[in-house]
């Protein structure tokens, strides 16, 4: 029988689902599942997948484990990155080209990226509409880590 050996991977993802579990039940199940698909740009060329979960009040808090798939980057080739992160959404109640605009500022631990260090921080700028969302997403450590160019990228965005 194989041996369970914990990794800073497995402890990230156990300390990921009990804060997502600690949300739901704090917030009485007032939550809705999100997945988006999108593509990194400017530093790498990937596949992004991403699966969450929006809670509290207007659904402004959101956790999410997201998969960065293999393909080159400005450091080499890379093969599959994941990310968890937490995150709040800011939504100033005006309107561009028909949606609600909203703004993101979290913090996201990506394992063994080339681009970015272990801890960073989430970013985004979206346009929400009634059943979809565009948003632009970055992660960074400003600096913190080395290194630091960055992982950005465009992704759409469907809560159910």
């Amino acid at each position: 029988m194989p041996k369970f050996k914990w990794s800073w991977t497995k402890g990230a993802v156990a300390l990921f689902l009990v804060i997502l579990l600690c949300a739901l039940v704090a917030e009485r199940a007032d939550a809705r599942p999100v997945v988006s698909l999108g593509h990194t740009a400017l530093n790498s060329h990937n596949t992004v997948g991403e699966i969450g979960w929006q809670f509290g009040s207007a659904h402004q808090w959101e956790v999410a484990a997201t998969a960065i798939g293999q393909g080159h980057t400005d450091r080499g080739r890379i093969d599959r990155n994941w990310v968890y992160s937490i995150s709040r959404r800011v939504q100033p109640g005006w309107s561009i080209l028909g949606a609600e605009n909203y703004y993101r500022l979290g913090v996201a631990y990506v394992d063994g990226s080339p681009l970015v260090g272990d801890i960073n921080y989430r970013l985004g700028a979206g346009l929400q509409w009634s059943v979809v969302a565009l948003e632009y997403f970055h992660y960074s450590s400003a600096g913190i880590n080395d290194p630091n160019t960055g992982i950005d990228g465009i992704q759409v965005r469907v809560p159910f």
